[in-house]
Formats: structure tokens, sequence, C-alpha cells
């Protein structure tokens, strides 16, 4: 690690914090149009608008800012552990985690007894269901019972996350 990579690496902390800042208030488009909303457009929109440009909103829902806090964590841990691996190793795990949380979600959705046809519904299951999918076969899905697939599907990005969340430990990079 080289002398400024701490702060160099809080200021990308602090850049990620506005960058998320703003995809929170881009759910809220009467916030953007505050004082405060128009400075944090004004310090992340250069960032974001070419992520936006190849990233289009889902369900109506900006998640271009997702990419861009994964784009700046990596950045991040290549600044501060200098190792190209341990930074690809850290943001595999972010998104392992990020995809945990969407699965816990949809398994909370069934119990909750959600409206299948509410858009926040349907934006879930359909992003989760590529890692339901393959358990299909062993979990089929029948009405008004438990769907066991988006189970497995946790279950097995929780093991792959601290498989990969250990790697470093092990000494191997």
């Amino acid at each position: 690690m080289f002398p400024g990579a701490y702060f160099i690496g809080l200021i990308i902390y602090l850049f990620i914090l506005l960058v998320l800042l703003r995809g929170l208030l881009s759910w809220f488009p009467r916030a953007l149009y505050t004082e405060p909303g128009r400075l944090v457009v004004a310090a992340t929109e250069w960032f974001l608008g070419p992520i936006r440009r190849v990233i289009p909103p889902a369900g109506g829902i900006d998640v271009s800012f997702i990419v861009a806090i994964l784009i700046l964590y990596f950045v991040q841990a290549l600044v501060t552990s200098g190792s190209i691996i341990r930074s690809f190793l850290s943001i595999i795990g972010s998104v392992l985690f990020l995809l945990i949380i969407l699965m816990a979600i949809r398994v909370a959705l069934f119990f909750f007894k959600m409206d299948p046809w509410h858009p926040l519904v349907q934006m879930v299951t359909q992003a989760s269901e590529p890692f339901a999918r393959p358990f299909r076969g062993w979990f089929p899905k029948r009405r008004n019972q438990f769907d066991w697939a988006p189970v497995a599907g946790l279950v097995v990005l929780i093991v792959l996350w601290v498989v990969v969340s250990n790697v470093p430990t092990f000494g191997l990079f």
C-alpha cells in the first residue's frame, strides 16, 4: 500500500456515501429538486450518467447507483489492498451479499402474503428467479404452497459468500 492510499480510500468511501444518497433520493423524485438534492445530483451526475446510459431503470426504479457503488468499492479495495485478486474477491463477496439480501426479501415476501402483481414484488421475483430456477427440478412451484426453490438458492448463495469471504484468510492471495 502506498502512503496516500488511506486518504484516497477515505475519499472514495465518502463518494460512495454520496452516490448511495443519490440513489435513495432517486426513489423520491421530489427530493431531487430541493437545494440539497440538486447539490447531490451535481456532485454525482458525472459518474452516474454514463452508467445510467448502459443500465436503464428496472421497473421504473433507478438501479445504476448500485453498479456505481460496486465499481467504487472495487477501486477502493484496489487502492487500499494493492491486490487485484483481493479486489475482485471483495466485489464478488459484495455482489453475493446483495444477492443474498434479494433472495431473503423474496422468501420474506411469501410469508407476508404480498400481492404477487405489485410492481415491487414482480421486480424482486424477476430479479431473483435466475437463482431459484436451477432448483425448480427438485422443488417445483405449486399453487398455495411454500416455494422452496428460492430457499435452496439462498442457501447456495450463503455458502458461496462464506467461501469467497474466507479465501484471503486461507493464505492463497
